[in-house]
């Protein structure tokens, strides 16, 4: 009899049935704490409306999923009015109102932002906005667009050189051109505070779990020291991470998590060794589909 069977008594009568509750399935669960920081590039500041019912919101009559990415950014992501058109970024800059476009005013001044405008504040992370497909235009980039701007306009030079310098010394504007920056790449001055304390403080805001199932690692095992190999072992492992999201977490866990991963007794000790740096360390940067193909092979 093994671990994972058992007798009972029984008597002779044909088609007899006895109903016998099973051991429940072992299995152990481990999390693993992965560092996510925020604002390595920096913030930029955007102003933005504090109220569904703002009287110049409701004056642009956008439909209703907009509104959301014009209050609550830092919920449901930001979007650029008109994300499709083909206004120019001096266009933008000089009047956004009569050339919608598809460019998101911020400012480089962090963490107040433009004394120009009022509203809520929200901080959008450089780095994840990038990450995301967002490309940015920078004071300078935006200040030679509208020099270039007045050979196209030179009845309005004045009002172009206002706006220049509004641009330069006090908005330090930037413009980010995007379909849609993430949720995740938003916050506002509590969350992002926060958060940023949080990860300063106990260094955790993602905890990956990975219930190991004790039967089909132990047979993988067994089968590992049949054929003198580590390959069963691994492909077990790797199919049972790989839906966690080993290709994020798998490069920042790498060799730590072969301490914390395997079965208590028996040949299971071959995981802790082999497999952390393995699954999670290869998976991290080749992904776990492509690992478990190139192990079995």
């Amino acid at each position: 009899m093994t671990e994972f069977s058992c007798k009972i008594p029984t008597n002779k009568q044909a088609n007899s049935i006895s109903n016998v509750p099973g051991y429940l399935m072992p299995a152990n669960i481990h999390l693993f704490v992965v560092v996510d920081e925020i604002g390595k590039d920096g913030f930029l500041v955007r102003k933005i409306y504090s109220s569904p019912d703002n009287p110049h919101l409701v004056a642009k009559n956008l439909p209703e999923f907009q509104i959301k990415n014009e209050v609550w950014p830092e919920k449901y992501g930001m979007r650029p009015v008109a994300p499709n058109s083909s206004a120019t970024v001096a266009q933008h800059v000089y009047s956004s109102r009569k050339y919608p476009s598809s460019y998101l005013s911020t400012s480089s001044e962090y963490p107040n932002g433009s004394p120009r405008f009022e509203g809520k504040t929200v901080y959008i992370d450089i780095e994840k906005a990038k990450a995301a497909g967002a490309k940015l235009v920078s004071t300078e980039e935006i200040l030679k667009a509208l020099e270039d701007y007045k050979k196209n306009a030179p009845k309005s030079i004045a009002k172009i050189d206002e706006i220049a310098e509004w641009v330069k010394n006090i908005d330090k504007e930037v413009l980010v051109k995007s379909e849609k920056v993430p949720a995740s790449a938003i916050f506002t001055p509590t969350s992002q505070k926060v958060t940023s304390a949080f990860i300063k403080g106990v260094k955790v805001v993602r905890v990956f779990a990975i219930a190991f199932t004790a039967y089909d690692l132990k047979i993988a095992t067994e089968e590992s020291f049949k054929q003198n190999s580590v390959k069963p072992i691994s492909v077990e492992a790797v199919k049972q991470a790989g839906g966690w999201g080993a290709a994020i977490a798998g490069a920042r866990i790498g060799l730590v998590a072969g301490a914390a991963v395997g079965i208590e007794t028996g040949p299971g000790a071959i995981v802790s060794s082999a497999i952390g740096g393995i699954v999670f360390g290869t998976a991290g940067y080749l992904g776990a589909t492509w690992l478990t193909e190139y192990i079995q092979e």
